[in-house]
């Protein structure tokens, strides 16, 4: 029965000149503490009586580094234009789109449990309604664990959110200018992309080039700072 189904080897795509083992390594540690950060925000909320664990599976992660390799040594391969390297939003592209595919990390509960029925360390200056909300958050962050570490993953990888460059001082400045400034400040835009880019990974078909352009959308007007040169492509 099992000689029925799809077997594919493994690949060594690691090389000496691009894509290197340090290299490799560098995006590997990225989505590692990509997820511990997520992991942590939400174990942190989660009542011990819910007897729920979390599992990353490290090959699954390391076949999210070869399938992006893959395809981005395709870009690097082509005749039809001079990049020498992927730019960052190719890579963050690549690596989360294919960590949407494999979902490296699992949560494991025990038999009959259901995550809907999490419960949460209740918050003293929320009344019960508020609290419920909250714990039904938590409920579908649960199930999209992965998604969340996706964003995570790429917003981190573009932007140093601890790196303002534009102030509120500067927010309420634009609103001034025109009135078309959509948010009461750029904490307020933040939370509005995180959360879109969250119910695109979550609900919508998408791929690494779409990935791309909605990182490079985000960079029109920074409010916070990137992480590097991320047009290079040398």
């Amino acid at each position: 029965m099992f000689d029925d189904y799809v077997f594919l080897k493994a690949v060594d795509v690691i090389e000496e000149e691009l894509f290197t083992e340090s290299v490799a390594n560098n995006w590997k540690d990225h989505m590692l503490n990509s997820y511990e950060d997520v992991f942590h925000r939400i174990r942190g909320r989660i009542d011990p009586v819910s007897s729920i664990k979390f599992f990353i599976s490290k090959s699954l992660v390391e076949e999210v580094i070869v399938d992006a390799i893959i395809g981005l040594k395709k870009i690097t391969n082509s005749t039809t234009h001079s990049v020498q390297f992927p730019n960052t939003f190719k890579v963050a592209a690549y690596l989360a789109y294919w960590w949407l595919r494999h979902k490296p990390v699992s949560i494991h509960y025990p038999n009959g449990y259901f995550l809907e029925n999490v419960q949460i360390f209740p918050d003293k200056e929320q009344d019960a309604d508020a609290t419920e909300k909250e714990r039904q958050k938590i409920v579908w962050r649960l199930k999209h664990i992965n998604e969340l570490i996706a964003v995570q993953m790429v917003m981190s990888f573009i932007f140093r959110f601890d790196k303002p460059v534009c102030s509120r001082k500067e927010c309420q400045r634009i609103k001034k200018a025109g009135n078309n400034f959509a948010f009461d400040d750029f904490e307020k835009m933040k939370t509005v992309i995180l959360q879109k880019l969250t119910y695109y990974f979550s609900y919508r078909p998408i791929t690494p080039k779409v990935i791309e352009h909605i990182l490079e959308g985000y960079t029109f007007h920074p409010a916070w700072g990137l992480t590097g040169n991320q047009w290079a492509t040398e």
